[in-house]
């Protein structure tokens, strides 16, 4: 009988072992794609600062990061102060080489925080993304111009054709 249950023991024990080396691939995927700076994120979800949630399925969205180039185009849903607008576009759209980019892993929380600044056209933004190891994603953006947004959605790597 204690045969028995130390190979049930041992069976139990092999499985979940199998089961923490997948996770931890997966995990590392992610991880793996914001250290490479070689990312996209397409957001389902946008959360403006004044009303409630907006779905994004089949408006077209993107945020990008293609080694040392952030590019997006994201919705705006909200009031824009006033001040230069330049940007006659009505989403939030800006291409170049971000300023003062960071990236931390928090190991608790399973997810990498990128942080950087980016400008385009007399307009300022700070931009914080959450990518989660499960391939979930939020976008935070503060503009000088405009109210806050955040972005719900997933993250990808880039396609190869985007080379």
């Amino acid at each position: 009988m204690r045969i028995i249950l130390f190979i049930a023991s041992i069976f139990l024990i092999s499985c979940g072992t199998t089961q923490t080396i997948t996770e931890e691939s997966q995990m590392s995927e992610v991880k793996q794609w914001a250290m490479d700076k070689n990312f996209t994120i397409e957001s389902e979800w946008a959360f403006p600062l004044r009303g409630n949630q907006i779905n994004l399925i089949g408006n077209p969205n993107y945020l990008t990061v293609k080694q040392d180039t952030v590019s997006a185009f994201l919705p705006f849903f909200g009031q824009r102060q006033s001040g230069n607008i330049m940007n006659n576009e009505g989403g939030i759209k800006f291409e170049g080489a971000p300023e003062a980019y960071q990236m931390i892993y928090n190991q608790k929380k399973q997810s990498s925080v990128i942080t950087f600044k980016i400008s385009e056209k007399g307009e300022h933004y700070q931009v914080t993304l959450t990518l989660y190891d499960n391939k979930n994603s939020t976008i935070n953006i503060n503009s000088s111009q405009r109210d806050l947004m955040r972005y719900e959605g997933t993250v990808s790597a880039r396609a190869e054709e985007e080379n």
